[in-house]
């Protein structure tokens, strides 16, 4: 039998989802946690824990490391409304081994345990879709361009707007703005349409 632990704040879902994982065949969930640090002041081994990224006090992310530090062997699996590509790529450089847009939890729970049970991965397609996408880029396309104005442009390709750039990149709007006139200077393009275009990627 394969414990899981879920640390999530939205209360309502996690009685949902451990309802669902304690109905499948070789697997329990006795354990619920409303951010990391409630868990990291009394952290269980368990095999499995399921980890939203936005939680007050301490996000998922900033987790990943610590829980990982007390049980190496424990599988990560993210379950989160944010799926911007950054994220994404941050939480499994740091040892997520699984990730999963919340929204499809109730779709594919099934798929993601019996994936780990199988000693594997498991990412929802939505998300698969997106890291396949990363890496379908054209070649070459960031040779030109600094690491901020990469980090910009991955704001743009995730639907952000300016505003929600700037906060991600912890930089003021103005700053932002004048950025992309450079990348679209150096990328020889005059609109976001034409950036989307680049990446064959539908901005809709």
């Amino acid at each position: 039998m394969k414990s899981v632990i879920i640390i999530d704040d939205d209360y309502e879902l996690t009685e949902i989802m451990q309802k669902s994982i304690n109905e499948l065949d070789g697997f329990c969930c006795d354990l619920k946690f409303n951010n990391p640090i409630d868990y990291l002041n009394n952290p269980v081994l368990s095999d499995i824990i399921l980890l939203d990224i936005v939680m007050p006090e301490m996000n998922g992310l900033e987790a990943i490391d610590k829980i990982l530090t007390c049980f190496p062997d424990m599988s990560i699996i993210i379950n989160s409304i944010k799926d911007d590509s950054d994220t994404i790529f941050k939480a499994l450089q740091l040892g997520a081994i699984g990730y999963i847009d919340k929204q499809s939890f109730l779709f594919n729970y099934q798929e993601v345990f019996k994936s780990i049970e199988n000693e594997g991965a498991y990412m929802t397609p939505k998300i698969a879709r997106k890291i396949i996408g990363f890496f379908q880029k054209p070649k070459g396309i960031y040779d030109n361009l600094s690491q901020r104005e990469i980090e910009i442009v991955n704001g743009i390709l995730d639907g952000l707007s300016y505003k929600l750039i700037s906060d991600r990149c912890n930089v003021s709007l103005d700053t932002v703005r004048f950025h992309i006139k450079g990348i679209y200077k150096k990328l020889k393009i005059n609109s976001k349409s034409e950036l989307f275009n680049i990446f064959k990627i539908n901005p809709n």
